[in-house]
């Protein structure tokens, strides 16, 4: 179960898109797991501590998000943090893409991207074509396109928030978990669904969304026809988790 702490006073709207999409993580990812004291707080899910302040204003950084603390048995979340600068939620909310920006990013609180290397589960780091290693995940990719070769394509650019810590967007297109904000829909597909499995949560396949590998003439009508862009979820710091026997 998602705890979700509001460090922050947020407006009831800005609540709803957290509280959102906590529940849609929940539906997907069995995030409940033995009581753990953490700091003198029993958790038995994942508490992320949630902030909207100034930071540094519009088009510096946006903000942080990742897990803080991990559990000793599995090394999965047991704590995270979400913290945001209030100007550049403002762009995103009159921009329309405030609800996904926040959905992508609880992912990576959960662990998506954000204990890939640390479980070994990333080959070719630093090279041109990183791939995914997970078992899971390359069941799921070889049904999407059985000639893509034998582990999923990661991010090769954007900065450290970015690189290798999402799907490739010139492949993915405008799935939830690209490192790019692409197309409307923004589908949250089995194959992210998949990444969590691999790293060790249970997962459940029917909460996905229906997803096909766009074609390039519907990557081209999304914007997405060149590596290298603008990319905003590029300006999201991670944190360096610690596992709890060494707090």
């Amino acid at each position: 179960m998602i705890t979700l702490n509001y460090v922050t006073e947020l407006s009831a709207g800005r609540r709803g898109v957290f509280d959102r999409a906590a529940a849609r993580w929940d539906n997907v990812i069995n995030t409940g797991f033995a009581p753990i004291d953490v700091d003198g707080d029993v958790l038995t899910g994942v508490r992320i501590d949630v902030m909207i302040e100034d930071i540094d204003g519009e088009s510096g950084v946006l903000g942080q998000a990742g897990p803080t603390i991990l559990r000793p048995d599995t090394d999965l979340p047991v704590a995270g943090i979400m913290q945001f600068d209030d100007a550049d939620v403002a762009n995103l909310e009159a921009g329309g893409s405030f609800e996904d920006v926040i959905l992508h990013e609880m992912a990576h609180v959960l662990g998506f991207g954000t204990l890939w290397s640390r479980k070994g589960l990333i080959r070719g780091t630093g090279s041109m074509d990183p791939r995914f290693t997970g078992t899971a995940s390359i069941r799921e990719y070889a049904a999407l396109d059985a000639a893509g070769g034998d582990a999923v394509p990661l991010s090769n650019t954007g900065g450290a928030g970015t690189r290798e810590g999402h799907w490739r967007e010139l492949i993915f297109g405008d799935e939830l978990l690209t490192g790019f904000l692409s197309g409307d829909d923004r589908p949250l597909s089995r194959l992210s669904v998949a990444a969590f499995e691999d790293i060790g949560y249970e997962v459940d396949y029917a909460r996905a969304d229906p997803f096909v590998l766009p074609s390039f003439r519907e990557l081209a009508l999304m914007g997405i026809t060149e590596a290298v862009r603008i990319c905003d979820l590029c300006r999201v710091g991670r944190p360096e988790p610690v596992t709890l026997d060494h707090v």
